[in-house]
């Protein structure tokens, strides 16, 4: 009989387990922000899961990487559209 391969999604609850760690060494005021970019790889849980990767690390990683990429892109965008307007006047 095979062995049953978890889902990504307990993967990857499994894996912020490991991390309390590092969490609880972190600054108590750094604690949220960790949490929070743990909890924003859990937005694209299922593109990791597609992954296929032979770390669950990975797809948490890239998941993570790609998020602040989208919110980094989205502020740069914000800030060129507010100079044109500003730029307009």
């Amino acid at each position: 009989m095979g062995r049953t391969i978890p889902s990504f999604r307990i993967a990857e609850a499994q894996e912020v387990t490991e991390w309390k760690a590092f969490r609880k060494a972190l600054p108590k005021r750094d604690r949220g922000a960790f949490d929070q970019m743990l909890n924003s790889a859990r937005l694209y849980t299922s593109a990791s899961s597609a992954a296929v990767r032979t770390s669950r690390f990975e797809g948490m990683a890239m998941a993570l990487v790609f998020h602040h990429y989208r919110m980094l892109a989205r502020t740069l965008g914000t800030i060129a559209e507010t100079r044109r307007t500003e730029a307009g006047r």
